[in-house]
């Protein structure tokens, strides 16, 4: 006898291969009113109530099969679509701000077409890299230097969004006042040590803007008998020999009047706001001297020339 459990079975699937083979060749061979044929017959008509109850009963499987798949799809879909999502707004984000610069830069480039600086003029633009830490002193540091023909003493300008009842953000922003390779240190008009000789464009008063305390910007050394009004524009004069004439600063904002000066003392808005200024363009023009010594003697020494070395 056979008693190992293996033989057995292999001898067993033999034998129903042999068998299978032998029905299936007398089925081909066989006509179609054969027995065998007859068996199919009623063996497919046993069989298939049962089929389509175990195909009823296996669709909720094949259904929650389907949701289960079609849900890590989904899921696997989601990720990608989030993770394109924030590339997109990562760089909408840059296209905003590549447009304002745009903007900022266009403001500059219209700015420069104005025909208020001297014939000959060349124009740096540098952007903003550092700014003082204190309102004690009122600078900015640019990414231009020597290298690109900056100097000590050049003036500044700048553009930013228009503010308050002023027509222009475009106007003076300061002077180099320090200069490496590859760097500039610009003191602005704000900062206590500056002073500009200006002029009120409507009634042409002249007198020269300063600051006397911190956040404050005052056009002093005006005469008691000029008229000046809120609103009125100030520009530079062209005297000294820093800033060109007729570079717009600021507006009026107040016009003081004391008994006991024999000044008058405005306020004055920057055109330029210098809390958002990003880029500055330095104003490199051939040498003007236009000197009034009476407003020079008047001038801090910082506005005066400064040998370049």
């Amino acid at each position: 006898m056979l008693r190992d459990p293996d033989v057995r079975r292999r001898l067993l699937f033999g034998a129903l291969i042999v068998i299978s083979l032998v029905l299936l060749t007398a089925f081909f061979r066989e006509p179609a009113t054969g027995a065998l044929h007859g068996l199919q017959r009623g063996t497919l008509g046993y069989l298939t109530p049962l089929q389509s109850t175990a195909t009823r009963a296996i669709e909720p499987f094949q259904e929650g099969y389907r949701w289960a798949g079609d849900l890590l799809e989904a899921h696997s879909r989601n990720e990608n679509l989030q993770t394109e999502l924030e590339g997109l707004r990562g760089r909408v984000v840059q296209l905003e701000e590549a447009d304002q610069e745009n903007r900022r830069l266009k403001e500059l480039l219209d700015f420069r077409e104005a025909a208020i600086f001297p014939a000959g003029s060349e124009f740096v633009v540098a952007r903003v890299i550092g700014r003082s830490p204190t309102r004690w002193q009122e600078w900015v540091h640019i990414d231009k230097g020597s290298a690109d023909g900056l100097k000590l003493n050049q003036p500044v300008v700048g553009a930013t969004n228009a503010t308050g009842d002023s027509l222009s953000g475009k106007g003076l922003v300061g002077k180099v006042v320090g200069v490496s390779e590859n760097a500039a240190q610009i003191q602005l008009i704000t900062d206590p040590e500056s002073s500009v000789a200006a002029l009120i464009q409507q009634s042409r008063a002249r007198g020269i803007v300063v600051v006397p305390e911190a956040g404050r910007l005052v056009m002093d050394y005006v005469e008691r008998d000029q008229r000046v009004e809120a609103k009125q524009i100030v520009e530079t004069s062209g005297f000294g020999e820093v800033y060109p004439k007729g570079i717009p600063v600021g507006v009026v904002q107040t016009v003081g009047e004391e008994d006991v000066n024999v000044y008058k003392q405005i306020e004055i808005r920057t055109f330029v706001d210098f809390g958002v200024l990003e880029e500055v363009m330095v104003v490199i023009s051939p040498a003007v001297p236009n000197v009034d010594e009476s407003l020079m003697e008047k001038l801090n020494p910082t506005d005066k020339p400064v040998a370049t070395p």
